[in-house]
């Protein structure tokens, strides 16, 4: 993960209301010592992930690796749960921000283009391992916000249809969102077997991933899409 990547967290978190669940006071602490700290934080708990389950990290690990005393941690991070959270978020940013260059138009068909987003999908995912370990693992906290997770897929997903929409007259087709809302869910399940089973998404896999989508999404869409 880019360390452009950590800035945003000050950004998007400052005002949201998923702020309030990671670390108390929104993110008060915007000193450069402070965002200085937080990226430390953050950091050594990717590094402590890539070799350790991350349910076994502690609070007391992290503070350790970054060097950081645990009471000034406590002034960023209530809890370990809440660094990983921010974390995850991160991931997603960053996952998001690299899917959103893949331009349709560059594809003769939309079939080409969502095999695209897939690979670069799989790609990103086994390149970090605690990308992997936090969406995909078993032992991994219990974040408790099904409201984050949900508006995080609707928010990939909208770019990926708007993205489609910008290039294909879609029209016509009705609740199309709600279809490739359907699609994540599918390549979710698909990407989590894998990682459980062989800790990583296998080649194998992401071609299944690719299949069973494009699959479901023809069932709504044509073969070929009307241009704009």
């Amino acid at each position: 993960m880019h360390e452009g990547c950590y800035e945003l967290i000050n950004d998007v978190f400052k005002d949201s209301e998923l702020a309030k669940n990671i670390v108390p006071n929104k993110f008060k602490h915007t000193s450069k010592q402070g965002r200085i700290r937080r990226q430390k934080l953050l950091m050594a708990a990717k590094k402590l992930s890539e070799t350790r389950n991350i349910r076994d990290i502690t609070l007391a690990d992290v503070c350790e690796q970054a060097g950081i005393p645990r009471a000034s941690a406590y002034h960023f991070f209530p809890n370990v749960d809440s660094i990983f959270l921010a974390l995850r978020y991160l991931n997603y940013i960053e996952t998001f921000q690299v899917l959103e260059k893949v331009e349709v138009s560059k594809f003769d068909r939309w079939q080409d283009y969502v095999a695209e987003i897939l690979k670069q999908s799989v790609k990103l995912f086994n390149n970090d391992i605690t990308k992997n370990k936090l969406m995909y693992g078993s032992k991994t906290p219990d974040f408790d916000n099904s409201e984050y997770d949900e508006q995080v897929n609707i928010n990939m997903m909208g770019m990926i249809v708007g993205k489609l929409s910008a290039h294909y007259n879609m029209s016509s087709f009705k609740d199309i969102d709600e279809k490739f809302l359907v699609v994540y869910s599918m390549v979710h399940s698909i990407f989590a077997l894998s990682f459980r089973q062989y800790d990583e998404i296998t080649d194998e896999m992401g071609r299944e991933a690719i299949i069973a989508s494009i699959a479901y999404l023809r069932y709504y869409l044509p073969e070929e899409l009307p241009l704009l």
